[in-house]
């Protein structure tokens, strides 16, 4: 697997989310706590943009809603939260910080 640079640091806002693409893949970006976290940008219920959803929903700052049917997922791990049977879980990425290029483990 490669380190592809997605991002500066400053283009991933804390609690905010952003989507790049790499190679015919849509990767979302986002940073809680200070640490960013990517992982697949695709909701795997519906197909919906996950960037486009909302961060720090159901009672976690790493909980995020998808825009289309509110399944949740937490992006430090890509698992489906209990209450949304209905999505699977989807793929993450390692990420690592270098000065301030955000490289991606795809």
């Amino acid at each position: 697997m490669a380190k592809v640079k997605l991002a500066q640091v400053s283009d991933v806002p804390e609690g905010g989310l952003t989507m790049r693409e790499h190679d015919g893949r849509q990767i979302l970006l986002t940073r809680v706590e200070g640490r960013i976290y990517a992982m697949n940008d695709t909701c795997t219920h519906r197909g919906a943009p996950l960037h486009m959803g909302e961060l720090g929903t159901a009672g976690s700052p790493q909980l995020l809603t998808c825009p289309w049917h509110a399944a949740h997922f937490d992006v430090t791990t890509g698992k489906v939260y209990q209450d949304t049977p209905w999505a699977t879980d989807t793929e993450t990425y390692p990420v690592e910080v270098v000065g301030e290029d955000v490289l991606v483990e795809l």
